[in-house]
């Protein structure tokens, strides 16, 4: 009997965290839209940002006949997340409405995309790492919005990562790129409205000796706490791009993605789990990574895998299926490096001089932020050495960013 009335109040009084998030464009749709009736919108926005009846932000807009959407600005990967990284987003149609690139010959938005519009409105999900651009896009739509005067909506989404684990050292000033636009680590545990709050107070805006600022307002999420996991917001993941296709995608980019730059290894690129794998051809049982690993919060399987692309395709791996903890003791960058470091003593021939100097070499740089990680691995540095480069900053920077968080 006590068993089931324990059932059947949990099924009248279901988990707070279940289904319990509303993200901004919910918000605004429980608002019916009052925020931007009768105005002309330019969105930035791509297929990933949804709202909770399953349609996606674009869609819910274009629906509207009190709002006039004059077009839409696209990310990298293009507004259906589709476009390899890095490769070139060509201009598109979304339900009869101009899609208009901000990856291709522009990553800023000129004055003709958005000075015809009352408002911008931003929606796009991010993944929690400062090397995935939608950050940087972000902040080059407000610089932008700043120089034209046109404002600036937020629609806010949780962070996948979660708000509370923040890991990475500062980049470096010099290191400036579009995978490091800016200077926060590299988990930096805000959501875009609180980085955005953030770049116009810190003022991350300015260039040269100018300053600017734009006029912002951010739609809150609702039920969100910065000690969610994703799975536990109740929301639905969408690919974010061809290889983000799962939440646990974008806890491995995190820990995987910096040695994939390297190309130390595979790193599940080319299967159903991308950078949620370590292996290669031949690559032995190694008890020691396991534990080096899993001291970061990263369990690591012993297990095969067969990629159809990217490092050793269609070459039958060995190595380890990633699992990630959901708590503060996940340090995804700090894992990262570790790793690398192993992979450098474990396998001395993969990185070899010419990587340094390669596309490759040169991209470690610009995501890792700094060059010094670098020259400490060809320097042959021990993983005790390298680690302190590995939160260089990061005190200074979760006590800067307290008046910021919104959640």
């Amino acid at each position: 009997m006590i068993v089931l009335l324990i059932g059947l109040l949990l099924t009248l009084c279901p988990s707070s965290t279940s289904g319990a998030v509303r993200t901004g464009i919910d918000v605004l749709i429980d608002r019916q839209f009052r925020d931007v009736r009768g105005l002309k919108v330019v969105l930035v926005t791509h297929a990933a940002a949804r709202a909770s009846t399953g349609r996606s932000t674009a869609e819910e807009f274009l629906r509207r006949r009190d709002v006039t959407v004059l077009r839409l600005l696209a990310p990298e990967h293009g507004y259906y997340g589709v476009v390899r990284a890095g490769a070139h987003v060509d201009d598109d149609t979304v339900m009869g409405t101009p899609v208009l690139s901000l990856y291709g010959a522009l990553r800023r938005p000129s004055a003709a995309m958005i000075t015809d519009a009352d408002l911008v409105v931003l929606d796009l999900q991010d993944i929690g790492s400062r090397s995935y651009t939608y950050i940087s896009t972000m902040a080059e739509v407000m610089d932008a919005c700043g120089e034209y005067q046109v404002p600036l909506m937020i629609l806010d989404r949780p962070n996948p990562l979660g708000g509370v684990v923040v890991d990475g050292a500062l980049p470096d000033p010099q290191i400036k790129s579009f995978v490091a636009r800016l200077p926060v680590p590299y988990i930096h545990g805000l959501t875009m409205g609180e980085l955005a709050n953030m770049a116009n107070g810190e003022d991350w805006l300015s260039g040269g000796d100018r300053t600017r600022r734009c006029a912002l307002q951010v739609i809150e999420c609702t039920g969100w706490k910065r000690t969610m996991s994703w799975e536990q917001t109740g929301l639905d993941w969408y690919p974010t791009s061809p290889n983000i296709p799962s939440a646990d995608a974008a806890r491995g980019y995190a820990v995987t993605g910096l040695c994939g730059e390297l190309g130390l290894a595979s790193i599940g690129i080319g299967t159903s789990a991308p950078f949620t794998m370590i292996g290669a051809p031949t690559f032995p049982e190694d008890p020691e990574l396991v534990a080096l690993l899993r001291t970061y919060g990263v369990i690591a399987r012993r297990g095969h895998f067969l990629p159809i692309a990217g490092k050793f395709a269609k070459e039958e791996c060995q190595g380890y299926h990633l699992a990630f903890k959901r708590d503060t003791t996940f340090k995804p960058f700090h894992a990262a490096m570790a790793l690398i470091v192993h992979l450098r003593d474990r396998f001395p021939a993969v990185l070899t001089p010419e990587v340094r100097t390669s596309n490759r070499g040169q991209m470690f740089v610009k995501t890792s932020g700094t060059e010094r990680i670098i020259e400490a691995l060809y320097r042959g540095d021990r993983w005790s050495a390298i680690e302190p480069l590995c939160r260089q900053g990061l005190r200074e920077f979760e006590l800067r960013r307290l008046p910021y968080l919104m959640y």
